[in-house]
């Protein structure tokens, strides 16, 4: 699952561009939307993708998770007081 920050880190783009991209008839319709935003299926990125020979860079991907997880497991940036 991946919401417009891992798409913009996935496509190589701002989130400002994945919003325009997420507009266009061909790109895929996310699967749910939540508080914080659509979500989209890898699966169907990577379908859309190599129909329009552009690479994903999973890379980018696995480090900016790994940053998220980094910070949950920390304690930094997380504003839920409980």
């Amino acid at each position: 699952m991946l919401g417009a920050a891992e798409l913009g880190v996935l496509l190589g783009v701002s989130r400002q561009r994945v919003t325009q991209l997420t507009g266009k008839q061909w790109f895929p319709a996310p699967v749910t939307r939540l508080a914080m935003g659509a979500v989209w299926e890898l699966v169907d990125i990577e379908r859309m993708v190599s129909g329009r020979g552009r690479t994903l860079n999973y890379p980018a991907l696995e480090a900016h998770l790994t940053a998220i997880q980094e910070r949950h497991r920390t304690g930094q940036g997380d504003d839920d007081p409980l």
